[in-house]
């Protein structure tokens, strides 16, 4: 399950918003509730619904028109100068009426909340790098680069079988900037995204390795159950002992077996992937029918700058 605090935090926003609706529809209600008729016709429309119900139960006609008596309390109400749609929540989304679930799964609202938070964690902007922004003329070969991240945005559409993505080439081609045109796309979209880089990705397993409490799950939880996980600079992390290869592999392998998607940028040739992580890994990240590998060739974009 996602880091508790994470989704503690997301739900808690959402709460405050449905709290606030409920709260405005309520103070209208008190106010026309002061109303003896308005009051009057309230309880017998509530004592008429149950009674529809109690005839519906055994198989009789509706015993009152509820559309007249409520038309009877809109007419009152416009005498209040109250609107109609005032005393009704008007919840921010339609769709699971600011709970966070419809139906037991977490709403497009709930993820777009914690998307956020993940968003912040990382570093990274919602909306200031994207696919629209992109300027190729920076590249030494525009039309090249272009079809790459031509390439990505159609991946990040769902217009190809590949579960993974792994983007090969040298430091400041411009790997991160499409990693992070990549996320902001799909965080428009109704998936979980989480962007770390190697390092921190490492720092977690360590963590999880040296954990023995109830927050062990919390290191790993990050990396396994989002929708969408991407790793910038595989290879630039320090490898550990029993912690880098092995909790890597697990990660990879789970998200994997869940058909969860993983993008990896790396510095390192795919060569360099195997002799550093073992063939397991290597197997795991370069295999066709599930990976597709692409390699960014360019000059240093940072010393053009």
């Amino acid at each position: 399950m996602l880091k508790k605090q994470i989704l503690e935090c997301a739900l808690n926003k959402i709460k405050l918003r449905r709290q606030s609706a409920e709260n405005l529809a309520y103070s209208f209600f008190e106010k026309a509730m002061l109303d003896e008729q308005f009051k009057n016709n309230f309880k017998d429309i509530k004592q008429a619904e149950i009674d529809n119900a109690k005839a519906q139960v055994y198989g009789e006609e509706p015993k009152y028109d509820l559309k007249q008596l409520k038309a009877k309390q809109n007419e009152i109400l416009k005498k209040l100068k109250i609107s109609p749609k005032a005393i009704i929540p008007h919840y921010s989304c339609n769709k699971c009426h600011d709970t966070g679930y419809v139906n037991g799964e977490m709403c497009s609202c709930l993820k777009h909340e914690i998307n956020l938070i993940l968003f912040e964690k990382s570093g990274l902007s919602e909306s200031n790098i994207s696919f629209k922004k992109c300027d190729f003329s920076i590249f030494d070969d525009p039309q090249k680069i272009k079809n790459i991240y031509d390439k990505l945005k159609k991946w990040c559409e769902k217009q190809n079988v590949y579960q993974n993505v792994i983007l090969i080439g040298k430091t400041g081609t411009g790997k991160t900037y499409a990693m992070q045109c990549m996320a902001n796309n799909l965080l428009a979209s109704e998936s979980l995204v989480y962007f770390t880089s190697a390092f921190e990705l490492n720092e977690n397993l360590l963590k999880y390795h040296t954990t023995f409490d109830e927050t062990k799950s919390d290191y790993i939880s990050l990396l396994i159950d989002p929708d969408y996980l991407f790793i910038d600079d595989l290879g630039t992390e320090p490898i550990l002992k029993n912690v880098t290869r092995e909790g890597l592999y697990n990660i990879i392998s789970e998200r994997m077996r869940k058909g969860k998607k993983t993008v990896i940028s790396s510095n390192l040739s795919p060569d360099q992937i195997k002799d550093v992580y073992g063939e397991r890994i290597f197997s795991r990240l370069f295999c066709q029918n599930t990976a597709l590998v692409i390699h960014v060739e360019n000059s240093d974009l940072r010393l053009k700058k």
